[in-house]
């Protein structure tokens, strides 16, 4: 089966060379983008296996340890086992600025990547080309930032707090959902 899933990690550092995924979540979407209580979701807390290449502001940001969780092969081992248990042989990501989301994850899991399709959604370019559509026939953006916390103030999208990769997957969903309402309401 083919699913939407929204995505989202938490790193050491911003540099995919340099840095590991301490966090991962999968959550299943329905086909409109809200969340499918029907498949679980998937998580993961990751050990880093560099854990002196981490940066403090990295961590003070995520508040995660880098030497807690499982280890990376542990954490594949899980997820090829959620994808089995589930049916699931492809899934179509939805994340916040996706392509950072994927070269970690192409990076860290090179053979369970191929399950994701190359077709992902991407909430924050979602909202620049917003901007775009609006500039255009107005002159003003509508969104002054397209950072996934000033589109939730935006959006009234009040929650648990950010940068635990659950809370942002699930965020990044709803986002991306009220992204698609406003294309359809002219």
């Amino acid at each position: 089966m083919e699913i939407f899933a929204a995505i989202d990690i938490e790193t050491t550092g911003l540099s995919v060379e340099r840095h590991e995924i301490l966090d991962i979540a999968i959550v299943p979407l329905k086909p409109d983008f809200t969340i499918a209580t029907e498949i679980p979701e998937f998580t993961a807390r990751i050990r880093a296996e560099h854990p002196e290449t981490a940066e403090a502001q990295a961590l003070q940001v995520n508040g995660l340890n880098p030497l807690e969780g499982k280890s990376r092969e542990e954490a594949a081992a899980d997820f090829r086992q959620w994808l089995a248990d589930c049916g699931i042989e492809k899934i179509v990501p939805v994340a916040h600025n996706l392509e950072f989301d994927m070269k970690f994850i192409r990076r860290t899991f090179p053979a369970e990547s191929k399950v994701f399709s190359h077709h992902g959604r991407d909430s924050m370019r979602l909202a620049l080309a917003v901007n775009d559509i609006v500039r255009r026939e107005n002159g003003e953006e509508r969104f002054a930032s397209v950072s996934l916390r000033a589109l939730r103030e935006v959006f009234g999208i009040f929650g648990e707090e950010s940068h635990e990769a659950l809370n942002d997957a699930r965020d990044a969903a709803t986002v991306y959902r009220k992204l698609t309402e406003l294309l359809t309401q002219s």
